[in-house]
């Protein structure tokens, strides 16, 4: 009998360890098919950019964004490097005659801001979830969803801001007073280049992102334990619902 017990328990737990492994392979390949989509978005912004008449937008960032509202610290670290990387590549390629692409053909300009900017995202998001986490209070899915979805546009819009700051930051610490295609690189360049086009950054991104990652996260292609309970709540508050029409029935 004591050797059946133990036979037993043997089992469940490499029953248990094999469902473990199970998910986390499907965890894994979840995670690289989301990388290669988002690095291929990226690519296409890269390298095809598209224009609002004298507006063009940043959109190469936007899977970066998206992946720091969605996945890990490592995963946006590595997107960053990834969106970067790409981005330095278009400027020395299909960008090249732009008057100002020895700008962003430094690295450091070009590279270091959007590493800096997927890390800044997710660090401002999941401090806002950590905090609710600690907080005593017993919160409802739809509740957690809300905060998620605030916690998402703040954490986006912070986020362009830090990104613009630094590749500004960048753009006069290497090359202010220097003369590019006739142009002076000084404060006023800054301010004329940037400006429009970061109001309009800030405003449409955080408005066009957080709905991405929620979708995402709804549809369970990325794991997120707010959406997940809100889903079981739900699935319960259903249940109940019909558990007490069928009682009065």
């Amino acid at each position: 009998m004591l050797y059946y017990n133990c036979n037993y328990k043997s089992q469940e737990k490499a029953w248990i360890l094999v469902q473990k492994m199970k998910k986390i392979s499907k965890n894994t390949t979840k995670k690289i098919a989301f990388v290669g989509v988002m690095v291929a978005l990226t690519t296409i912004f890269s390298f095809v950019p598209i224009s609002f008449g004298p507006v063009t937008l940043a959109l190469m960032i936007i899977p970066l964004l998206v992946t720091a509202l969605c996945q890990d610290f490592l995963t946006t670290f590595v997107v960053g490097c990834f969106v970067g990387g790409i981005n330095i590549l278009a400027w020395y390629t299909t960008k090249a005659a732009s008057p100002v692409a020895p700008i962003f053909q430094n690295p450091i300009v070009c590279i270091v801001p959007k590493i800096v900017l997927g890390i800044a995202s997710w660090g401002i998001y999941n401090l806002v979830r950590v905090i609710v986490k600690k907080s005593k209070k017993d919160l409802s899915g739809t509740a957690l969803v809300s905060i998620d979805t605030a916690a998402s546009v703040v954490a986006t819009a912070f986020a362009v801001v830090i990104h613009t700051g630094l590749v500004s930051a960048f753009t006069l610490l290497f090359f202010s007073g220097k003369n590019l295609s006739g142009t002076a690189i000084d404060v006023n360049f800054i301010l004329g280049w940037f400006g429009l086009n970061f109001v309009i950054e800030v405003v449409s991104f955080s408005l066009l992102v957080p709905p991405i990652a929620a979708a995402l996260k709804k549809a369970r292609l990325v794991e997120n334990s707010f959406y997940i309970k809100s889903a079981c709540q739900k699935k319960v508050e259903d249940e109940a619902f019909h558990t007490k029409e069928d009682a009065i029935d």
